[in-house]
């Protein structure tokens, strides 16, 4: 089923814009915030678990031309390598940008809105693709602790809990993970690193993490070798520093196009069905 005639008999909508309900626990302010997350494809399979897949863009942390629907072409191959039935719903969810706001609102924004999507889809499983610094976003859900969050916050605990309990596969394509490795390779792109943090060593880097996730979530580190934004060494870097602390992971590289061709990628579409199934 292509997407446009998806969007015939379904409609392309904003989640948080077309329910009746409000969710328990968020406050019209938050419910705003939210009102620009899409569904590409909802599952019409009541009979199975509801699964998901959810998206989340890049752009540097600050570049407003990156949306939710970067995923559309993306969400129409993978619809169209399923003949039309693909047994999980799409999603695409968006954050606030910097400078207006500074990390770890980004991940908060995140966490916060597939927290909401869960509850108002009766989401019980969980994946999530993130895309360059969607990438980030992604493995902060995975990696963030209760001890990065003001002791006071239990609402968002609560909502960190609750997204991880839920979390089957994580996607991390093209994906910054170290501040420190990218200014070091690339010290130009401190225009937008110092944008988007008040300091790197608010950046929670993998090497210095406690590293501990439950077996039934697969992360699955993936690059283009086209990349012409980040070379390898940022999924490396992933790469070693699960190696060394054994944990388990999945690892694609191959020629998924340039940094922004990624997301588009037929290939890539096929191996996150497949890993899906």
């Amino acid at each position: 089923m292509k997407l446009s005639a998806f969007f015939l008999r379904f409609g392309f909508y904003s989640v948080n814009g077309s329910m009746d309900s409000p969710v328990t626990g968020l406050t019209d302010e938050e419910v705003r915030k939210y009102d620009k997350t899409v569904t590409f494809y909802k599952t019409t399979n009541d009979n199975a678990p509801r699964r998901a897949l959810v998206f989340i863009h890049g752009g540097a942390w600050i570049d407003d031309k990156n949306t939710p629907y970067d995923f559309y072409e993306f969400s129409e191959k993978m619809i169209e390598l399923a003949e039309g039935e693909l047994e999980f719903s799409l999603y695409s969810i968006e954050y606030r940008l910097s400078p207006a706001i500074k990390h770890p609102t980004h991940m908060y924004d995140v966490i916060d809105n597939l927290y909401q999507l869960a509850l108002q889809e009766e989401i019980e499983e969980i994946n999530i693709l993130g895309h360059s610094v969607g990438a980030t976003l992604a493995w902060q859900v995975l990696s963030w602790t209760f001890e990065q969050t003001p002791f006071d916050d239990f609402q968002r605990q609560y909502r960190i809990g609750i997204v991880r309990s839920r979390l089957c596969h994580c996607f991390l394509v093209d994906g910054i993970f170290s501040l420190k490795e990218l200014l070091d390779e690339y010290p130009s792109y401190n225009y937008f690193v110092s944008q988007a943090f008040r300091s790197i060593e608010e950046f929670d880097d993998p090497a210095t993490s406690e590293l501990s996730f439950p077996s039934k979530i697969s992360i699955h580190v993936i690059h283009s070798y086209e990349d012409e934004l980040l070379t390898l060494r940022q999924s490396n870097y992933l790469c070693s520093i699960l190696q060394s602390s054994r944990q388990r992971y999945h690892c694609f590289f191959d020629s998924f196009g340039k940094h922004n061709d990624v997301y588009c990628n037929k290939d890539l579409a096929r191996y996150v069905l497949k890993a899906m199934l």
